[in-house]
């Protein structure tokens, strides 16, 4: 259950390619980056992912016309096996944005205990302070919410991309 919240995702796709073959066919189906990413330039690209390839490594994303901080960045190894290949992936959040919410969310948390030691031993809930003593454990739930839904529902399209782009099926 924990997983099914948690940004991040490893995956096995197993290909039929060649570790060369499917290097090369990568090469193709994604484009570079044509920003960092942070200003108000908007660009369009041709392919669905945008990234790199590096030897037998690669690291892309989907290429968006909408914002989402929460989008996975995927990073993959291609091996060679029996038949074909083996491609491992990994997706998680965007460094600075997984520092980020660390720290927020490690705050509300501190906020939602010393609410909650407020509430077992100091004064309580009261008609006056009730409401505003809540507003740690609803920032919190949003935060979570918001990660996991903006993180796993571009997740489970990238999945299922990642079976074209790379011609290859999940295995684990």
């Amino acid at each position: 259950m924990l997983k099914k919240l948690l940004p991040f995702e490893e995956l096995v796709y197993r290909s039929t390619f060649t570790k060369e073959e499917l290097i090369a066919h990568l090469q193709n189906e994604i484009e570079a980056e044509k920003s960092f990413g942070l200003g108000a330039n908007r660009f369009s690209y041709s392919k669905p992912y945008i990234g790199k390839v590096y030897q037998n490594r690669f690291e892309i994303k989907k290429a968006i016309n909408y914002r989402n901080s929460f989008l996975p960045v995927i990073k993959g190894e291609i091996t060679d096996d029996i038949n074909g290949s083996k491609i491992n992936i990994k997706m998680g959040l965007i460094d600075f944005v997984k520092a980020f919410m660390i720290l927020w969310l490690g705050g509300v948390s501190i906020a939602c205990l010393a609410v909650l030691y407020n509430i077992i031993f100091g004064e309580g809930l009261n008609s006056e302070t009730g409401i505003f003593m809540l507003i740690p454990f609803f920032m919190l739930i949003v935060g979570i919410v918001m990660v996991s839904f903006g993180f796993k529902f571009e997740s489970r399209k990238s999945i299922i991309d990642l079976e074209e782009i790379l011609k290859a099926k999940i295995v684990q």
